[in-house]
């Protein structure tokens, strides 16, 4: 019976050792699960039985065993990029934009609080400003310089989200497209210059011309001898052409000039 006890008792023992290295294991799994790490760049905000109680600056913190909940909050600068906004100008032509916004949280708890969707409403206000100062714009000077859109764009996104806790660093256009009617406009305005820069090269080369040809007489009128000269120079024959005419004074006709040998008695000659 003594020997019966006694191994009751030691099995009896090795299943509470065993019990108690499980509740251990499983309580340090647990901790280790718990632990939350809030880096430099962040700030956390303790959260008990729903309710925000405390921020917390860079560290290691555990929520177990208690019921507390650690939520991280990046405080970096980051971009939001708005795509292929279509808007109207004040002459009412249509151009889409896309906007480049830098943003950054203020203060995480009210940032959390203060909307169910603070980038969404970040998003919309950034839309809404922007159409507001394209609509206030003509499209030449949208077109000619975007800053005419850009500068002061920052305080008017800025001025919209005020109880978000959201600062605006940043607000950049970054492409202007131009569509519908107002691109045909531009390509017509763009096609009617062409023609007119080349018109104007046209004309200007013809004047060239001519005044080289007016230079050119009054030199033969001053100096006759220059036309001799310019004879021989049409005399010249070029490989693989046929022989130069040349006017000579008031010949009633063109007096073909030819390199061939003369033709020998009693053959005719050349027509």
């Amino acid at each position: 019976m003594e020997t019966l006890g006694s191994l009751v008792l030691a099995i009896a023992g090795v299943a509470l050792g065993w019990v108690v290295v499980q509740a251990l294991m499983i309580a340090a799994a647990r901790h280790r699960n718990g632990l939350v790490t809030v880096y430099e760049h962040e700030t956390g905000l303790k959260i008990v039985r729903g309710v925000v109680t405390e921020e917390l600056g860079p560290g290691r913190y555990a929520t177990w065993p208690h019921a507390v909940e650690i939520e991280r909050h990046d405080l970096r600068e980051r971009s939001l990029t708005v795509q292929s906004l279509e808007v109207l100008t004040a002459d009412k032509l249509p151009v889409r934009l896309s906007l480049l916004v830098g943003w950054k949280i203020q203060n995480a708890k009210s940032f959390r609080a203060a909307h169910e969707s603070a980038y969404s409403r970040l998003y919309e206000a950034a839309q809404v400003a922007l159409r507001e100062r394209a609509a206030q714009k003509p499209l030449d000077d949208i077109a000619a310089d975007r800053g005419t859109l850009q500068d002061g764009l920052a305080e008017v996104v800025a001025a919209k989200l005020t109880n978000v806790s959201i600062e605006i660093v940043s607000v950049q256009i970054k492409d202007i497209t131009l569509v519908g009617a107002s691109k045909q406009a531009y390509a017509d305005l763009w096609k009617a210059q062409k023609e007119g820069v080349a018109a104007l090269e046209r004309a200007r080369g013809e004047q060239a011309s001519l005044r080289a040809l007016a230079n050119a007489a009054r030199l033969l009128k001053g100096n006759p001898e220059l036309m001799n000269l310019r004879v021989l120079q049409a005399l010249q024959a070029k490989p693989g052409q046929a022989p130069p005419s040349v006017i000579l004074g008031n010949a009633p006709g063109l007096m073909p000039v030819s390199t061939a040998p003369a033709p020998m008695e009693g053959t005719d000659p050349p027509s």
